[in-house]
């Protein structure tokens, strides 16, 4: 067998670009691969993207094994249940794909810059792909979360004030 044919049920992904986040003067972007820049045409015409991601951090077999999320950061509740991994955010989890949907401040195709106000990933995460926010697919107007949830914001603009008075208390 050579390196370029899979197994069965193995996939092969490829990033195409990376994070790029500096916290303390809250400046984040996506940066795209030159290969890749074509991808970013007409992406400046929506005003939300979803940016799917790889957790490297978190790409171990232990990681990778946790199907039980025990672990919960404070903003969880105190009265939370342990969940399974597929109930959560958690990037501890068998593929370490994450997803964030984030407002977009401007997209610069030539250079390969997409401008974010925030994403929750560490400076030069791989970006595995990226995906336009379209209400018809992804505005679920009846949505719901177990109860132990009920706290949390209804939207991505209420959420950002709240995580900063979160990591404040804690």
């Amino acid at each position: 067998m050579t390196n370029n044919v899979k197994k069965k049920n193995e996939f092969i992904l490829h990033s195409i670009g990376k994070v790029s986040s500096n916290e303390k003067e809250m400046q984040f972007s996506i940066e795209i691969n030159e290969s890749y820049r074509d991808g970013l045409i007409e992406l400046d015409k929506y005003t939300h993207v979803h940016i799917f991601w790889w957790a490297q951090e978190n790409d171990n077999l232990k990681s990778r094994s946790n199907l039980v999320e025990k672990e919960f950061p404070p903003f969880y509740g105190k009265n939370t249940p342990n969940m399974g991994v597929f109930a959560t955010r958690s990037p501890f989890r068998p593929n370490p794909i994450a997803v964030t949907a984030c407002p977009i401040i401007s997209v610069d195709q030539q250079n390969g810059i997409i401008k974010v106000p925030y994403i929750d990933a560490f400076d030069k995460t791989p970006v595995i792909d990226i995906k336009p926010y379209i209400p018809m697919s992804d505005v679920i107007e009846q949505a719901k979360c177990p109860p132990y949830l009920e706290h949390w914001p209804k939207s991505y603009e209420k959420a950002m004030k709240w995580f900063a008075e979160m990591m404040e208390e804690n």
